[in-house]
C-alpha cells in the first residue's frame, strides 16, 4: 500500500512501499516483542492524544486515540485529523491511520539484542512533551510491548501508544519521511545489488546434514586468574579427536551462547571443536538486571573486554586449562562473531579504531550516514584504542552483521587475516549499504569476501539449539575448513535463503 501522506506533500511520483514505511517502526518494536518477562500492570493513564507534525509545513495536526481504531471513528471524530479528513474526502487523514494501524508482526526474538537503539529509533519519530514522564525508555515501552502480546492484540503503533503511561505524543513526520525515504533508497540499491550477481549453488547434501562425528556439549568455568575473572565458556565438540581447527563463537549485544548452539553442533558434527564464551558484561543476563533497573547499561570498556575473553579462552586452550579440550591446539583458530561479536571478530583480526571526523557526527541525528548500530558504536568511542588487538593464534574470521562503518572508519585497511562479511538485506538494525558494503571498500584487497543473505534480518541468520544450523550453516563449514568463496563455491542451503557473493569493487550509490 502506497504512503499518500508523504507523496501528497513532497512528490506525487514518489510513493514507497508500504513494507518500507512499516519496516522502520516494525522492525525495530519487533526486536522488544518476545521475552519471559514477568507481564507488568497496566498504566494509570495512557496516552489519549497523538499530534502529528508535518513535513515541509511544520504544522502540527491532533488527533485522539479512540479516532485512529477506524475510519469510522475517525469520520465521526472532533480533533483536527478528523476535521481534515472530512475536508479532503478522506483522501489524507486516511495515511495517518494506515500508519498508526497497520500489523507489526509478532516475533520469537528472546534475547532483545538492542533494545536501546530502538529507543532511540523511538526517539527520532516521537517526541514527548515538556514536563511528561520521559515514557520512551526501556522499562515502559518493553512493558508495554509485553501486555500487548498477553492480551492478542495486535502489535501496531497506535495500541502501543495506547499502552504507554502519558498524557500525549507527538509523531514527527518531518523526521520520519526523510528517514524512511533514505530507507527506500537503501532497499532499492540492495534489491538491484541481488539482481546484479548471481546466488551462489546449492551446497552438498553433506555439507548440510550434520557430520559423520556424534558431539558432546559442556559449559565450563574458566576460573580468574591474574589477568581476568572467571569466565562460562561452552564447549561443543565431537566425541572422537577433532579433524579440523578450533572455533571460537561470539554472541552479540544481550545474548548469549545458546542462541548460536546450531552452528556449533553442525561445526562439530563436522570435526571442529567449539567454544562459545559467554560475555558477562553484554549478555542476557546483563539485560535483565539493567531492566530491573539494577545496574546500567554496557560499559564502554567492554568494547576491549570481550577481545580479552577471547583471549583469555585462547590462553587456558594452550595452556590445558580447558576441562574437555585436552590436545586441542591452540592455534589456525577460526573466529566467528555474531553483530557486536562480529565486531570483536574484526578487532582479532586487526581492525583498528583510529579516530575519524565520522565520529563527531555521533550527537547529529540528521545525518545521512546514521543507522540504529550508531548507537552501539558511539558507545564504544570512550574505550575506542588505536592498538592493533590481533591475535596472531586466528587465521581467519566470519563476521556476521558486525557494525563496523563508524567504529573502523579509518581502520579497516590495518585487517591481517582473510574476512568471511555476511550481511542480511533486510537487516534494519545493522544495514547492509553502510555497514558492509561500504565498509567492504576499505578491507584490504586480496581474501576478504562479502556474502549478502537475501531476507536475511539482524535475527535470522543465527542458529540456536534446536534448528538445523541456519541458513549459513554449509557456507560457515566451507570457511572452516579454509576454502575460499568465489561465485561456483556450493555453499547455499537450497529451502533457505538465497545467497550472494558480491565483489569487494561493487560500485557504490
Amino acid at each position: 500500500m502506497p504512503l499518500p501522506l508523504a507523496s501528497w506533500l513532497f512528490n506525487r511520483a514518489h510513493r514507497p512501499e508500504m513494507s518500507h514505511r512499516a519496516l522502520a517502526l516494525r522492525g525495530a518494536l519487533a526486536l522488544l516483542a518476545g521475552s519471559s518477562f514477568v507481564l507488568p500492570q497496566p498504566p494509570a493513564q495512557a496516552v489519549e492524544l497523538i499530534q502529528i507534525r508535518l513535513p515541509v509545513l511544520g504544522d502540527t495536526l491532533s488527533a485522539r486515540v479512540s479516532e485512529l481504531q477506524s475510519p469510522d471513528a475517525l469520520w465521526a471524530g472532533t480533533s483536527d485529523l478528523a476535521e481534515l479528513n472530512r475536508a479532503t474526502d478522506g483522501s489524507f487523514a486516511a495515511s495517518i491511520q494506515v500508519l498508526m494501524n497497520h500489523p507489526l508482526p509478532d516475533s520469537d526474538y528472546h534475547s532483545s539484542p538492542m533494545v536501546q537503539q530502538v529507543e532511540v529509533l523511538l526517539k527520532q519519530l516521537i517526541e514527548i512533551d515538556a514536563g511528561q514522564k520521559q515514557i520512551l525508555e526501556t522499562e515502559p515501552v518493553y512493558e508495554a510491548l509485553l501486555r500487548l502480546k498477553a492480551s492478542k492484540r495486535s502489535l501496531t503503533l497506535l495500541n502501543l501508544l495506547g499502552e504507554l503511561p502519558g498524557d500525549r505524543v507527538t509523531i514527527r513526520l518531518d523526521r520520519a519521511v526523510p528517514f524512511l525515504r533514505r530507507l527506500d533508497r537503501h532497499n532499492t540499491y540492495i534489491k538491484r545489488l541481488m539482481g546484479q550477481y548471481p546466488t551462489l549453488p546449492a551446497a552438498p547434501v553433506t555439507a548440510l546434514l550434520p557430520g559423520p562425528y556424534p558431539i558432546q556439549i559442556r559449559t565450563i568455568t574458566l576460573p580468574a586468574a591474574a589477568n581476568h575473572e572467571a569466565l562460562e565458556v561452552t564447549l561443543v565438540r565431537p566425541t572422537a579427536a577433532p579433524t579440523l581447527a578450533p572455533v571460537v563463537i561470539s554472541h552479540g549485544l544481550w545474548d548469549s551462547p545458546t542462541s548460536f548452539l546450531g552452528w556449533a553442533k553442525h561445526l562439530a558434527s563436522h570435526g571442529a571443536p567449539v567454544f562459545l564464551p559467554r560475555h558477562p558484561g553484554s549478555d542476557i543476563s546483563q539485560q535483565a538486571e539493567m531492566l530491573a533497573g539494577k545496574v546500567p547499561p554496557p560499559n564502554p570498556r567492554e568494547f576491549l573486554r570481550r577481545p580479552n575473553d577471547v583471549r583469555f579462552v585462547l590462553d587456558a586452550l594452550e595452556a590445558g586449562r580447558l576441562p574437555g579440550a585436552e590436545g586441542i591446539q591452540a592455534r589456525s583458530v577460526t573466529f566467528i562473531g555474531h553483530s557486536w561479536g562480529g565486531t570483536t571478530a574484526l578487532q582479532l583480526a586487526g581492525a583498528r579504531s583510529l579516530r575519524s571526523p565520522l565520529w563527531d557526527s555521533c550527537s547529529n541525528i540528521d545525518n545521512h550516514h546514521r543507522n540504529i548500530s550508531w548507537v552501539l558504536q558511539c558507545s564504544f568511542l570512550p574505550a575506542a584504542t588505536d592498538a592493533s588487538l590481533a591475535d596472531p593464534r586466528i587465521v581467519r574470521v566470519a563476521a556476521v552483521s558486525p557494525p563496523q562503518g563508524l567504529v573502523f572508519a579509518a581502520g579497516l585497511v590495518d585487517l591481517k587475516v582473510p574476512v568471511l562479511l555476511v550481511s542480511g538485506s533486510d537487516d534494519f538494525v545493522v544495514p547492509t549499504q553502510p555497514e558492509a558494503i561500504v565498509p567492504l571498500g576499505q578491507y584490504p584487497k586480496g581474501s576478504n569476501q562479502l556474502v549478502l543473505a537475501d531476507g536475511g534480518t539482524h535475527f535470522n541468520l543465527p542458529a540456536n539449539a534446536t534448528s538445523n544450523g541456519g541458513p549459513l550453516r554449509a557456507l560457515l563449514l566451507s570457511w572452516v575448513r579454509g576454502l575460499p568463496i568465489h561465485p561456483g563455491s556450493a555453499v547455499a542451503d537450497p529451502k533457505g535463503l538465497p545467497l550472494h557473493l558480491i565483489p569487494q569493487a561493487v560500485r557504490q550509490p
